[in-house]
């Protein structure tokens, strides 16, 4: 099984890259910048952009990169951005549920933008306990977004976190 999900037609070079991408990301080892608001200091989304960086730059795609709004409406990024592949691609931590909305829309105004990729959390910890909320909000989100979306495809790069042994890092585990 692929550790992601696939709404519309991803292209089989598309796939295959990032299946091979996703082997180099699987284990990555990540800390926290920032002290956590919550009692489950999970690296954030920025942490594991970051930490992403180095892999995903050798596979092509350029961090943070910004364009303007097609009707002068201001700027928006992409946290990473494959101009030859035009896959566009955000990560998403513990409020994706309430943010990918943002990032769909950043997608979907995007002229050139034929892949959309979605690193999203398989859990959401609320009161010390762990929820699938963040994976059945994002996914339902992305579902309906793929029918009236100017992509061919939206992909959800499904992930949680395990203790790395020592600590205080965390293994980033592909689901």
């Amino acid at each position: 099984m692929t550790p992601y999900l696939v709404f519309g037609d991803l292209p089989p070079r598309i796939r295959r890259m990032l299946d091979e991408m996703l082997i180099e990301c699987s284990g990555l080892v990540v800390g926290r910048t920032r002290e956590a608001r919550s009692t489950t200091p999970f690296p954030s989304s920025t942490d594991l952009e970051t930490a992403l960086a180095p892999i995903l730059s050798a596979w092509g795609f350029q961090h943070l990169v910004a364009f303007h709004h097609p009707r002068g409406a201001g700027a928006f990024e992409y946290d990473f951005w494959h101009p030859s592949a035009q896959v566009a691609m955000e990560v998403m931590g513990y409020r994706a549920d309430d943010e990918i909305y943002k990032d769909l829309l950043k997608f979907h105004v995007h002229a050139e933008t034929t892949i959309a990729v979605v690193w999203l959390p398989r859990s959401k910890w609320i009161s010390g306990r762990r929820t699938d909320t963040n994976f059945r909000a994002a996914t339902k989100a992305l579902a309906f977004a793929e029918t009236y979306l100017n992509v061919e495809s939206i992909v959800a790069l499904v992930y949680d976190w395990e203790l790395h042994e020592g600590g205080p890092s965390w293994e980033l585990t592909l689901l």
